[in-house]
């Protein structure tokens, strides 16, 4: 089976967006207050977004493990899901958070060198 169609750029898009959906969000809603604007964010949509994208990331990760068979990717991506859902939905720690992100971001890393290293193949 081929894995043209998974491109590596899938897992780093998602973990990206997870990323700017928590702490990016934080951001312009800071910046806004700043301006004098204020705005409401509901926070379950919020964290919802947050973990939805963290797992469109382990998904992503899953989807190419084939090309390099090493299970650390996706076992350091499903810790960091795992800690953000656990976060966002159950009890909010921001070392928690924190360590989260780490986590889904040293397994996208991984992946991705781990899948440089594999030459382009068919079977």
């Amino acid at each position: 089976m081929s894995d043209r169609h998974l491109t590596p750029w899938q897992a780093p898009l998602a973990a990206a967006l997870s990323l700017f959906a928590c702490y990016g969000t934080l951001a312009v809603v800071g910046l806004l207050g700043l301006l004098g604007v204020t705005i409401v964010l509901d926070q379950t949509l919020w964290a919802g977004a947050i973990v939805v994208f963290a797992t469109l990331t382990l998904a992503a990760l899953l989807l190419r493990w084939h090309r390099h068979r090493r299970p650390a990717p996706t076992l350091l991506a499903a810790t960091g899901l795992v800690l953000i859902a656990f976060t966002m939905l159950a009890s909010y720690s921001r070392l928690m958070e924190f360590g989260g992100f780490a986590f889904l971001v040293a397994g996208t890393l991984l992946d991705w060198r781990l899948g440089a290293d594999q030459p382009d193949s068919d079977g």
